[in-house]
């Protein structure tokens, strides 16, 4: 009697296990994406607390925002405001060298390094408070070539040797004086960094 039972030949289980692996390199993929993109909320969730934290230190100190003088740190000024659960490392770079991987831009301080008021900023919804950090960098401070009046001057390469510009797929998060996070692109960044009388950095 001929057998009739179904059988697989070897070339349909090839075909099989081949559709199995793409099947499971594109589920792999799009977990890495989902994974990504979580890790870029929970950034944001990060710096919307910081800025925050921000507005009450500057409601509480005469209008001024953090200092960045010599042994002045963001983390200790807001600190009472984010509270101690507050831990201050983007999830996307959990061996980040910095002890916090999120830096203060200083040209929000004046020369001697003191907090400058938010009525002296011109466009507290464009200008950067806050950024992350380059991986090969650990001051809780970005250093825009000598503060305030230099940042005018800064390059895309040297603002890119500073900031984590990439973290998250070609983006990173940024936060403004006015509170707001925005992600943005690489592009988009370098962009107003080179507009004619930007106030990205400069406030």
């Amino acid at each position: 009697m001929k057998n009739t039972d179904p059988a697989f030949t070897l070339i349909e289980l090839l075909v099989v296990i081949a559709l199995l692996a793409v099947l499971a390199s594109l589920a792999y993929a799009g977990a890495g994406v989902m994974i990504g993109k979580g890790q870029a909320a929970k950034c944001l969730s990060n710096m919307r607390q910081i800025g925050a934290a921000m507005q009450m230190f500057a409601n509480d100190h005469d209008g001024r925002l953090p200092g960045t003088a010599h042994g002045v740190s963001w983390t200790n000024s807001l600190g009472a405001y984010l509270g101690p659960k507050f831990i201050g490392r983007c999830p996307a770079v959990p061996n980040h060298r910095a002890r916090v991987s999120y830096g203060w831009n200083d040209s929000l301080a004046d020369s001697r390094g003191q907090g400058i008021r938010l009525v002296a900023v011109r466009a507290p919804g464009a200008t950067m408070a806050a950024a992350e950090i380059a991986t090969n960098q650990s001051s809780e401070h970005f250093h825009f070539a000598g503060g305030r009046h230099g940042a005018s001057r800064v390059t895309p390469n040297q603002f890119k040797a500073a900031v984590n510009v990439e973290v998250h797929g070609g983006s990173a998060n940024y936060l403004f004086v006015d509170g707001h996070v925005e992600n943005l692109p690489w592009n988009e960044v370098q962009g107003r960094l080179c507009q004619p009388g930007a106030n990205f950095l400069v406030p």
